[in-house]
């Protein structure tokens, strides 16, 4: 799983930074809440030639993201259920095109029966949460088919990890009416995410924009892990055959708003990893590099490289050049970003390099922090103090 292995990596970054001893004893502790946010710019020079944009509203509490209970329990509970998906994207599997797709995915162990065991265990799982899904989210979805999932091809689609919907896993799929995402997003959130959460603002307000985009999509994903469920809402919009002639990355552009403003959820103390853009480019031209007009110094602690500030809002390159130009901004005490802030540019200057390699598996989680990365976020911070 190389690409579970680099959301690992992503996770174990953000646990260092949690824990930088550095902070001076007069300043506000660092803490990490459960709900978080993400906007996300992936520019593929390479392959593709696409600009994606997403915004990522993420969870791990049934007080945030109110799913019923004894649904929880019951996708928990089902041991072969790797994740609940819910999504507009066209094709969601072979054969589904212009529908809402729900897939139940069920893993498949190798040498656990054929191709007919596989699928009548998979369908067992989908008829046993499915009326439960509609019920909650005011779906009328109705059984479609049993597919094998031989390649990531649905990954790259849904922007996910190996585990969610790739090699190894049977989705039971499930299928409605086509929905705008507009209407979609504004269908799951509501019932889904606490009007209090909702009208804080934040990334969900950037969200909300971001759907009302006729070629946008909405993905919203369930993944049980043992003792909670890890909850994931999507919104992503692509921008095809663009990124070739770029050299500067303005995520305002492709987000669709003039400033990115934090939740005011995150008022009540300081909580410096919960809300963070995240730029991923892969360039044509690998002697480019990457700047911004705030950019955090990198200090080494537990044998990686970490911001040396979180107080102060810039962007944190873990590498500047090469085959990826990876980075992170962090608001620091700010709760607010403009376009001055958030852009950068990569041409030819020097700056100091940090390698990263990247294989042609691991660009579809490079889509945004997908849903099984909160998993790593479980493990890493697991006793860190939150909200």
């Amino acid at each position: 799983m190389q690409t579970l292995r680099f959301v690992y990596r992503i996770f174990g970054l953000a646990f260092a930074l949690i824990m930088i001893s550095m902070i001076p004893a007069f300043a506000e502790e660092p803490r990490f809440a459960t709900f978080h946010e993400t906007a996300t710019i992936f520019v593929d020079q390479k392959l593709s030639n696409n600009v994606t944009a997403s915004v990522s509203l993420q969870t791990t509490s049934l007080h945030e993201f109110q799913i019923p209970p004894a649904l929880d329990e019951k996708i928990r509970n089902m041991t072969d259920v790797v994740a609940v998906v819910i999504t507009n994207e066209n094709q969601c599997v072979l054969g589904v095109q212009d529908q809402i797709c729900i897939m139940i995915n069920v893993k498949r162990m190798e040498g656990e029966g054929g191709i007919k065991a596989a699928q009548e265990k998979a369908r067992l799982a989908g008829d046993a949460v499915i009326e439960d899904v509609n019920s909650f989210f005011g779906f009328d979805a109705e059984f479609h088919s049993v597919f094998i999932h031989y390649d990531d091809k649905t990954n790259q689609a849904l922007g996910t990890a190996g585990q969610v919907s790739g090699r190894g896993t049977v989705s039971a799929v499930y299928t409605a009416p086509y929905q705008s995402t507009d209407f979609m997003f504004n269908r799951i959130s509501a019932p889904l995410i606490p009007s209090q959460i909702r009208n804080l603002g934040g990334f969900y307000d950037v969200a909300q924009t971001l759907s009302k985009d006729d070629s946008s999509t909405v993905t919203f994903t369930i993944i049980p892990q043992g003792p909670i469920s890890i909850m994931q809402l999507k919104v992503s919009e692509k921008y095809p055959n663009e990124a070739k002639s770029i050299t500067q990355v303005d995520p305002l552009k492709y987000l669709k708003v003039n400033q990115l403003k934090k939740s005011d959820y995150y008022k009540v103390g300081f909580f410096p990893l919960n809300s963070i853009v995240h730029v991923v480019i892969l360039p044509s031209d690998e002697s480019a590099e990457a700047t911004a007009n705030n950019m955090i110094e990198g200090t080494i602690r537990n044998n990686q490289t970490v911001p040396s500030d979180l107080e102060t809002g810039g962007w944190f390159f873990e590498s500047n050049s090469g085959k990826k130009i990876e980075a992170m901004y962090l608001f620091g005490k700010e709760f607010t970003a403009d376009g001055s802030d958030l852009k950068i540019t990569f041409g030819k200057e020097t700056f100091p390099i940090v390698s990263g390699n990247i294989g042609v598996q691991e660009i579809a989680i490079l889509i945004g922090i997908g849903a099984a990365a909160a998993g790593a976020v479980v493990f890493y911070l697991r006793g860190m103090k939150s909200k």
